[in-house]
């Protein structure tokens, strides 16, 4: 498995940064490959691990954070992975290790209403919802349970998604058999006698842990007491401040600074108590750690480990809201209680668990479950879902077809109608325009936008849009249609700009994208208007719906769909069926109805079914004296019904890649006219099941053709036998799957034949 690790910064003595190292061997031992992304890094670089330091540069730590999330994920799309775990909190982790508190509930309780207003509460806000929001799945890996109530109470975080570790403790911290002789080393070292009492501060970040505190504790000792208490401040920190307070409050020659060491366990052993007055702290390693080496700890409540220290009553623990002078006479006690012995024991005995040196074992095992659980998913981008369009019911199969073999899909759309199915994640994205062109762009710059926070292993388009690893070609030519069917002038329009930008953006040879066609015949018009390599294109089979079939309920469903609208016996029922009724040509089968002769015409009734505006159809049926006989009904679930209870599929279509209702008709048994620009029109052919007119469409050889199919029953009889038949030897049937087979090739990197 791939797993990368990403942190702001990396130095060898913060507590986060050695929890990674920890996490990041344990990963090795186990066979995994390791990447660590870091904004900087100070100290030796791990063997075995592939440590990529990003360069980023701006004059404010937020703006650096943000450019450094930025260019970990233009990395990851060039190489990715199979996990990425964030030890700080950003946009487009799969895990987090919680090792900071909430910063919402710090930036609400902790600073003033302006300092919401600044760009580093926009950015931290915006960094930790990208986390805990409940539309994301990351995992959070939390050491401690004390800040999970925060970040629920600001998030809504689902409870499933935190997942709690045991303490993770080095047990070089543990005291030994050596111990004795490591203690009296030290204190030599320093100038310490037995009866000095030395105080120690241990950990980066100085103000957070409340080093100030500490100070004034210190300050405050009484005169005996003070005179025998040494300090030694430990971290990596900016210590200026400190050693200024330090001299301020007259206590310079009792206060000793130290940088990061490596040497950690020798302080613990040499010192006589550990003091950690934390305004904020997540967890506080170093309180187990000072336990297990005998040291007996006064430290605050709101330190997630404090409850261990108090469990096992190896040290004093300061109630919130803190006092500063209840603080200094615990401070006392601490130095002089004649319990230190046993806290010094009960701290001692708290070491023999094998438990709380567990955490990067623990870490590593939900890792892994976290990478079988949570792959990266394939993002689906479309326009529009609806549940009655072609295009739409060819996208939600292909869809199923990828969930059904676990991989996770997120489909990116403006607009979606009816109920979300099970594995799919919908980001319906919200974009305004006041015409559809500005949406659209918009609408790509969006998803462009999300998917470098968050990464995909692939992105399949099912309208064109820059940016697309793979594109399901239900869409005709625009180039074509825009040169064919419409003036020089329209070549000139926003419109036009737009939709040939991303038409180019996808077949212009120089294009990545794979190109997986529903036709032949799709392939020669963009080839004609943009030179894309053959090699780029992948002929589907098609995918027709197996519940199309006509079935042994055929005779049922004919009866109860006549019976339910009042279609006699006697009368013809003509179908059109399809949303986009200008591009499927509506008006071109009112035209057919109207010019039967009154014989026939009388007897025949239209039903246009699908997704569309039908007024000006309407209008037209009105103005020929047909509109008693035209029902147009919204899109439907009972598309079957309306197969069977048919006579005949009207499809005059001006432009149409496809055109899966021609088959869903012939292997129903119901009759098919349409026009040679359908794509699937030759299977009409092929099975011998219909009518193709041929091009250039002439509306007198559709009305002749409407005319003889309805005044000759057994033609229609025939074509419908054949149709049937074709539906049970012909491969129909299988474009979801094949389109999962590709996807799934692209995602493994493999090679893809034309």
């Amino acid at each position: 498995m791939r797993i990368a690790f990403c942190i702001f910064k990396y130095f060898p003595h913060g507590g986060i940064p050695r929890d990674l190292l920890k996490l990041a061997r344990e990963c090795r031992a186990r066979g995994h490959s390791v990447r660590i992304y870091a904004g900087r890094w100070q100290g030796e670089r791990p063997a075995g691990m592939d440590v990529v330091e990003v360069p980023v540069t701006a004059l404010a730590n937020h703006t650096r954070y943000r450019r450094f999330a930025t260019r970990v994920h233009e990395h990851l799309r060039q190489a990715p992975v199979d996990l990425l775990v964030g030890m700080n909190k950003m946009p487009g982790l799969d895990v987090y290790y919680a090792g900071d508190s909430c910063y919402e509930e710090k930036a609400r309780t902790q600073r003033g209403v302006l300092y919401r207003l600044t760009g580093r509460y926009r950015l931290f806000a915006k960094f930790e919802r990208a986390v805990f929001d409940p539309s994301v799945d990351t995992d959070i890996l939390t050491i401690s349970d004390g800040q999970v109530p925060f970040f629920r109470r600001h998030y809504g975080t689902p409870p499933e998604r935190f997942h709690a570790l045991p303490p993770g403790i080095d047990p070089d911290r543990r005291a030994g058999a050596d111990s004795a002789r490591l203690r009296a080393e030290f204190r030599a070292e320093h100038g310490l006698s037995d009866d000095d009492l030395l105080l120690l501060f241990l950990g980066s970040g100085f103000i957070k842990k409340g080093l100030d505190r500490a100070l004034l504790a210190v300050h405050a000792l009484p005169p005996t007491l003070a005179r025998r208490t040494r300090l030694f401040v430990v971290g990596h920190d900016n210590a200026e401040p400190f050693r200024r307070m330090a001299r301020r409050l007259g206590i310079d020659g009792r206060v000793t600074f130290f940088d990061g060491r490596d040497d950690v366990p020798r302080f613990l052993f040499g010192a006589d108590a550990l003091v950690l007055p934390a305004y904020d702290e997540n967890a506080g390693m170093v309180i187990l750690e000072a336990m297990i080496a005998g040291l007996p700890a006064l430290v605050t409540r709101n330190c997630g480990y404090a409850r261990y220290l108090s469990d096992a009553e190896a040290g004093l623990v300061a109630d919130l809201p803190y006092d500063q002078a209840r603080f200094n006479e615990q401070l006392v006690t601490l130095l002089t209680a004649p319990e230190r012995a046993r806290w010094r024991r009960n701290g001692l005995a708290f070491g023999e668990n094998p438990a709380i040196y567990r955490l990067s074992e623990a870490a590593v095992d939900h890792l892994e479950a976290a990478a079988a659980r949570h792959p990266p998913p394939v993002a689906f981008v479309l326009f529009k879902y609806f549940p009655y369009g072609g295009l739409q019911r060819d996208f939600l199969r292909v869809a199923e077809a990828c969930v059904a073999r676990g991989l996770r899909v997120r489909v990116y759309t403006l607009e979606w109608e009816g109920p979300v199915p099970d594995g799919l994640e919908v980001v319906q994205v919200s974009v305004g325009g006041w015409r559809n062109t500005v949406r659209y762009q918009r609408f790509a710059e969006w998803v462009r936008e999300d998917l470098a926070w968050r990464p995909v292993r692939c992105v399949v388009g099912f309208n064109k849009l820059p940016g697309l690893d793979l594109y399901y070609a239900a869409d005709p030519c625009f180039e074509e249609k825009a040169r064919e069917q419409r003036g020089g002038h329209y070549r000139w329009t926003p419109r036009y700009r737009l939709f040939s930008r991303f038409e180019r953006a996808v077949f212009d040879p120089t294009a990545p994208t794979r190109i997986l066609l529903i036709t032949p015949r799709q392939q020669q018009s963009f080839q004609r208007y943009y030179g894309t390599p053959a090699e780029r294109f992948t002929l589907l089979p098609p995918g027709v719906g197996r519940d199309r079939r006509r079935g042994d309920d055929a005779a049922d469903l004919r009866a109860g769909l006549r019976t339910e609208f009042g279609v006699g016996d006697d009368e013809l029922l003509v179908l059109f069926l399809g949303s986009g009724f200008i591009t499927k040509g509506l008006d071109r089968a009112v035209l057919a109805v109207a010019a039967l002769p009154p014989a026939v015409r009388d007897r025949v009734r239209l039903f246009v079914v699908g997704q569309d505006s039908p007024e000006r159809f309407l209008d037209l049926a009105a103005g020929l004296g047909v509109a008693d006989q035209v029902t147009v009904f919204s899109g439907r679930d009972d598309v079957p019904r309306f197969l069977q209870g048919a006579d005949l599929l009207l499809h005059p279509a001006y432009m149409e890649s496809g055109g899966i209702v021609l088959l869903e008709a012939v292997i129903a048994g119901l009759p098919v006219i349409t026009t040679d620009v359908c794509g699937f029109a030759p299977y009409v052919v092929q099975a011998d099941a219909g009518r193709v007119l041929e091009s250039p469409f002439q509306q007198r050889a559709l009305n002749e053709a409407l005319h003889e199919a309805l005044t000759d029953p057994a033609r229609r009889a025939c074509w419908a036998r054949n149709g049937v038949a074709f539906g049970r030897r012909a491969d129909l049937f299988s474009m979801p799957e094949r389109a999962a087979d590709l996807i799934e090739e692209h995602v493994g990197g493999t090679t893809v034949s034309a």
